[in-house]
């Protein structure tokens, strides 16, 4: 990686470092669902929820579409789901993280 790829590589992590967001990524893993789904399930205001979509859609981490009044999310890269097993297992292992 170089300077660059690691400063972009930082930005997307940024990006996914907040509670909601990772929420959000962790939801859209089983599919598409509305903006409000989202923000009913994780509890978080509408408003809240409408700052966090757009950090994670500048990164190109979620796509949003727009059909009637709804606003659809899905998530653009499946492959980010792996890291929700990495951080699980070093949370367990390495941090000693108890449920």
């Amino acid at each position: 990686m170089n300077n660059r790829e690691r400063e972009m590589t930082a930005e997307v992590l940024k990006a996914m470092a907040h509670p909601v967001r990772l929420g959000v990524i962790e939801l859209l893993a089983d599919g598409e669902q509305t903006c409000t789904e989202l923000f009913e399930q994780l509890g978080c205001s509408q408003s809240l929820m409408s700052q966090q979509l757009k950090i994670l859609c500048q990164q190109k981490l979620i796509s949003i579409r727009k059909e009637g009044t709804q606003k659809y999310c899905a998530l653009q890269n499946p492959d980010f789901l792996k890291l929700f097993d990495c951080m699980s297992k070093h949370l367990r292992t390495f941090l000693h993280f108890k449920d």
